[in-house]
């Protein structure tokens, strides 16, 4: 006879069900996306700070007059549009025979990512810089900071 599994921890079934339900939710996220013809999702680092969130975002080819940045509900948004290049139209004996590599990206894109922190929203800074976008968004003082309450009697 065999004996049955052992019931998982309360803190390793959270875990678990947070992990799942964050992988769900970014299932979601590129199901979205690869239903949007000729879109296409930019690299992005998020790194927290002692006071802020920082993220950067990889946007070359992309100018300042394509990119929307907000904030919603703790939400960061980033939406924008990649056009392909479209130089003067060659001559014949300039067109290519075949391409051998098209790897670049173009198109609509948009991505967001909920932020676990309260925001100052009125701090947060955007600069695009050589081709990536750093965004900083500060963290609320009322965040992120261990506040003993005293306990009476």
């Amino acid at each position: 006879m065999t004996r049955p599994l052992n019931p998982l921890s309360v803190e390793l079934s959270d875990q678990l069900r947070d992990r799942l339900r964050r992988l769900l939710v970014r299932v979601d996220e590129l199901r979205a996306q690869a239903q949007q013809p000729g879109s296409w999702s930019p690299p992005v680092d998020l790194c927290e700070m002692e006071d802020a969130i920082l993220a950067r975002i990889e946007l070359p080819g992309v100018p300042l007059s394509h990119i929307r940045v907000s904030l919603l509900d703790s939400k960061l948004r980033i939406e924008g549009r990649k056009e392909r290049e479209n130089p003067e139209a060659p001559s014949e004996d300039q067109k290519p025979v075949r391409f051998l590599c098209l790897e670049r990206e173009y198109g609509a894109f948009s991505l967001s990512v909920t932020m676990k922190w309260l925001v100052d929203a009125e701090g947060i800074t955007a600069k695009l810089l050589d081709g990536v976008l750093h965004v900083r968004l500060p963290k609320s003082d009322a965040c992120g900071r261990e506040i003993v309450i005293p306990v009476e009697e």
